[in-house]
C-alpha cells in the first residue's frame, strides 16, 4: 500500500486538487466546487469559468 500527497494547483484564485483516480475536485476554501472531474484542464476549465478570487493569505 502507497501513500501519495494530492498534487495541488491554484487557478483564479481557486486551489484544484488531484486526488486518487486520478480524480480533479475544484475547492473554494475546504469547500467543493462543482463535479469531480477526470482531467486536470477541464477543473481548470471549471475554476476559471468561476468569478475571480483572491488567494487566501493566512
Amino acid at each position: 500500500m502507497s501513500w501519495k500527497a494530492p498534487k495541488i494547483e491554484y487557478v483564479n484564485g481557486y486551489k484544484i486538487v488531484e486526488v486518487d483516480g486520478p480524480t480533479f475536485k475544484v475547492y473554494e476554501g475546504d469547500r467543493q466546487i462543482g463535479d469531480d472531474f477526470p482531467y486536470s484542464g477541464e477543473a481548470a476549465a471549471h475554476a476559471n469559468s468561476l468569478p475571480k478570487k483572491h488567494p487566501s493569505r493566512g
